[in-house]
């Protein structure tokens, strides 16, 4: 193998394990607890209700609520949303960014007898794409989507 091959191999290996370590939770192998890439939040409402409440909030808004879909047995709901007005910053860092995009990707299920909300923090935008324009924008996601969650959750 050659050492151009064995560079690029080494940088695969530790690009997928940074992406493999970035998606787990910490101690993923001992429990399921959570890392600050994510937030989460209960609710007394059912997973159902969260749902409808998160498509009528981001109507509201007039953010895209891009789709909606059961997995796992139907256990959870996987639910894309994407606020438009944020996409000027994420088209500055490169058009390879887009699969990313201004959006929050939501997971909405039962444990325990209560219904939570886990949704992907706004930093992965930057953690996964260093680029200081990445970085404002999840700081400008933020508050928004934790305003959403706030009143989702109520």
């Amino acid at each position: 193998m050659t050492t151009r091959h064995t560079a690029v191999k080494t940088v695969c290996a530790s690009v997928l394990g940074a992406v493999l370590c970035w998606s787990l939770p910490a101690g993923a192998a001992e429990s399921h607890g959570a890392n600050d890439m994510f937030i989460i939040k209960s609710s007394a409402k059912s997973p159902e209700a969260t749902v409808a409440a998160i498509k009528n909030y981001v109507t509201d808004k007039k953010w895209l609520y891009l789709a909606e879909f059961k997995v796992k047995n139907n256990e959870v709901t996987l639910v894309k949303i994407c606020v438009p007005a944020m996409s000027k910053g994420i088209w500055a860092a490169g058009l390879h960014v887009s699969a990313m995009g201004p959006c929050g990707n939501i997971g909405v299920y039962q444990e325990g007898g209560t219904t939570k909300i886990s949704m992907l923090h706004p930093k992965f935008l930057d953690t996964l794409n260093p680029d200081p324009s990445l970085k404002k924008v999840g700081e400008e996601l933020y508050p928004l989507f934790t305003a959403m969650l706030d009143d989702v959750t109520r």
